[in-house]
């Protein structure tokens, strides 16, 4: 049944070419009908406006009544954003959640747990999610800044009232996002309960592992073994497990607020621990080459101008232990200017551009048209007797195993290197790592955790560099 009524919701709304990309998300891909609450569909459109807005709600209500009507009365269409449930009255609820570019993106960088939870959805008709805009890692500052973060539950546990958003019009082409709250009851209650530890569970083990999944049970106890005493709970608090009517309600709450305290308690500690744990990079001072055009391992420039006294103090109240640098004169003159204690690594040099040095990227299109037709297919193709991206990746992580024992270190390098750093930290793909825009003298964060690189930049920064248009 649900199956079928997907492929009538698709039908309807794929009919609007104003619609580029239409996506089923959440639990109802493996489960019955009856089993869950709603079916959620996410929506991108070129253009949101009021007209197109109704009329996309109107065409969910004309779903063909032979595909629902032995189990439902009606349909149902909830067009609020967030975890709001309607599924009451016998009704079928279809959550249509629509945004436009504008919004879309907005929303990525506003709420990542959500996101990131879509994007392992394939898109049924239309464009993927994660290709309209990209969905970085989970930050360490996500839980506690992002929407429906840690924060965020925190606070609507303790209120009993979940928040939820809707659309405004102030005419046909203007809107904007309105955020309220709703009291809930018991049962709801009890599903919020469940939802926020499920979802808490398998946002910490995609920060841990830098992996964007579905974790098993098993998986999540194996990367948090801390939590396993939670396991009794989150089953009592899971419907399709156990008759969440017959709950004592003031029992399960107490018990959920020792899940909140300890996942407070472990955010902490994690936070703790990983701040003596951050090392640097940072790129040269600018040099009279750095115009547009090729500038890797074949030329040589020093730098034109000396770092401010301001970003001077900056990098100083880091509190630096080691200091290494590319063996480039503008790596190592940069150096020179905050320490003469450094060590120089060929690891940190800049990448190879081969014949390419020098070249602007028109140029390149002119002489190597191959080797940009195969970037734009999205493959890591080597410069004309040069490297590409990922031998680059390489080098760095070679270099930062190579240092661990010696964090906290600051590596006086180049763009390219931390641009390559950056996408190995976020998931942001190697053959986006050209619309990073790293400035001079800035130190950019980082850190290891399970082996895997992390970014310390707060997502709203790391969106801020990235230029997607």
């Amino acid at each position: 049944m649900i199956a079928s009524i997907k492929k009538e919701i698709e039908r309807l709304l794929s009919a609007d070419k104003n619609n580029i990309s239409i996506t089923f998300v959440g639990s109802s891909k493996n489960k019955k009908i009856n089993e869950i609450s709603d079916i959620d569909v996410v929506v991108i459109c070129k253009k949101l406006s009021k007209n197109y807005y109704i009329k996309q709600i109107e065409s969910i209500k004309n779903i063909d009544e032979s595909l629902y009507s032995s189990k439902f009365k009606n349909i149902y269409v909830n067009n609020t954003f967030g975890p709001l449930k309607f599924n009451k009255n016998g009704n079928l609820v279809i959550h249509l959640m629509i945004y436009d570019l504008k919004s879309h993106k907005k929303h990525v960088i506003e709420s990542p747990f959500t996101c990131l939870d879509w994007s392992l959805y394939k898109a049924s008709y239309g464009l993927e999610l994660n290709k309209i805009y990209p969905i970085l890692n989970i930050q360490i500052d996500d839980f506690r800044n992002a929407r429906r973060s840690f924060s965020d539950y925190e606070f609507e546990f303790k209120e009993k009232k979940l928040s939820f958003r809707e659309y405004k019009f102030k005419s046909n082409n203007s809107y904007y996002q309105t955020k309220k709250y709703k009291e809930i009851d018991k049962i709801d209650l009890i599903e919020f309960m469940n939802h926020v530890i499920k979802f808490s569970l398998f946002n910490l083990c995609k920060f841990i592992s830098n992996e964007n999944k579905l974790f098993t049970d098993a998986e999540v106890y194996k990367l948090l073994p801390e939590f396993k005493k939670f396991e009794p709970l989150k089953n009592k608090l899971d419907r399709t497990k156990n008759n969440i009517a017959l709950l004592n309600e003031n029992e399960v709450k107490k018990e959920f607020k020792d899940f909140l305290t300890f996942y407070d308690n472990y955010l902490r500690k994690m936070e703790k621990e990983l701040k003596p744990n951050i090392f640097y990079f940072l790129r040269h001072s600018k040099t009279e080459l750095n115009d547009g055009s090729f500038l890797g391992v074949g030329r040589d420039p020093d730098i034109k101008m000396k770092i401010s006294n301001k970003r001077k103090k900056e990098i100083l109240n880091l509190k630096i232990g080691n200091y290494f640098s590319s063996p480039l004169k503008r790596s190592e003159n940069t150096a020179k200017q905050i320490t003469n204690n450094y060590s120089l690594s060929n690891d940190l040099r800049e990448i190879n551009y081969g014949k390419a040095e020098g070249m602007y990227i028109n140029d390149l299109k002119n002489k190597f048209p191959k080797i940009v037709k195969s970037w734009t297919q999205g493959k890591d193709v080597k410069f004309p007797n040069g490297e590409n991206l990922n031998d680059v990746k390489k080098r760095i992580m070679i270099f930062i195993k190579n240092n661990l024992k010696k964090i906290p270190f600051l590596a006086f390098t180049h763009q390219v290197l931390i641009r390559v750093a950056i996408c190995q930290a976020t998931g942001l793909p190697l053959n986006e790592s050209f619309k990073i825009n790293i400035e001079h003298e800035k130190p950019y964060g980082f850190f290891m955790l399970n082996g895997k690189l992390k970014s310390t930049l707060p997502r709203k920064e790391l969106y801020k560099i990235y230029k997607n248009e």
